[in-house]
């Protein structure tokens, strides 16, 4: 890469502008906008060439977009994360010819844990799948795999004493987005099995510390349902392993001293049972020739 100084240069101005307190978040995406323009405008550290100088750039683009992933972590901006991570991968696969990154499993464990934050179990094991066995017991993929046997379980306080034991500064960020999809999965259980609840026993049970903090979680738990109910577009109320069969808007007010659950006229859900019925014989038909 004939610009590789000029990147160089570039790369070290942005690592400091990153490290520095306060952190500039503006000038950080500034210079990593440069950066990476500079970086992947030829598309030979993409290429995946030998040589010493190939690998200089490679290692350059790496430790940039390393750099992103934590940059896009203390943004809050997850899809960033996501596209960084995604992008890293192609470099931590051939890692032959370069030196082993340290950010490597920080950043794969924060990536898995990532996806437990947001309720994708079936991506969660995918990933899981693509890390080597001997890598496994790492400390960084190790609490991220803990915390989903937790949460399989049902056994919160565990996750919940979690928060007090992460292996990298980073990884609070995600914990805090868990304890949410925690409490969510514990609120949907409470408004199907209660009408209502007294407020400090709701608190206790979706582990908020008081009852102001319970007050301002129905608010945003009300305002989440809405934009959800807002969202669906198509109508589509067919049951599937991700999404159960549609009960209907539930409401969450604090009134007299109890958290109540104010159900809407329930939706229904219709199955053109005559097709159903066809295909399934049809198939069954299609079978027995097969058979």
């Amino acid at each position: 890469m004939a610009g590789y100084d000029k990147a160089k240069g570039l790369f070290d101005n942005f690592k400091a502008v990153f490290e520095a307190e306060p952190c500039d978040y503006a000038k950080c995406e500034e210079l990593l906008g440069q950066l990476k323009l500079l970086l992947f405008s030829s598309g030979a550290a993409l290429s995946g060439g030998g040589g010493p100088e190939a690998a200089k750039e490679q290692l350059l683009v790496r430790e940039t977009l390393e750099l992103a992933c934590f940059l896009s972590i203390r943004r809050r901006d997850l899809f960033g994360f996501e596209r960084h991570v995604s992008q890293l991968k192609m470099f931590y696969d051939r890692e032959k010819g370069l030196p082993a990154s340290e950010q490597k499993w920080p950043i794969l464990g924060l990536s898995l844990l990532h996806l437990l934050a947001s309720d994708r179990i079936g991506e969660f094991h995918t990933e899981l799948e693509l890390i080597p066995v001997d890598e496994v017991d790492n400390t960084y993929i190790k609490q991220p795999v803990q915390l989903e046997r937790y949460l399989m379980e049902g056994n919160y306080v565990k996750v919940l004493e979690a928060q007090k034991d992460v292996p990298k500064m980073y990884y609070a960020f995600f914990m805090e987005r868990l304890m949410e999809t925690v409490r969510q999965k514990v609120g949907a259980s409470l408004e199907r099995s209660y009408s209502y609840l007294p407020v400090q026993q709701a608190a206790h049970m979706l582990i908020l510390a008081d009852v102001a903090a319970l007050q301002e979680f129905v608010v945003k738990e009300n305002e989440r349902k809405a934009r959800e109910d807002a969202d669906d577009t198509m109508g589509d109320l067919t049951p599937s392993l991700t999404r159960r069969a549609p009960i209907g808007l539930i409401k969450w007010e604090v009134k007299d001293g109890k958290l109540h659950f104010i159900k809407s006229e329930q939706k229904r859900l219709e199955l053109p049972a005559a097709d159903l019925m066809v295909n399934t014989i049809g198939y069954a038909t299609d079978l027995e020739r097969i058979v």
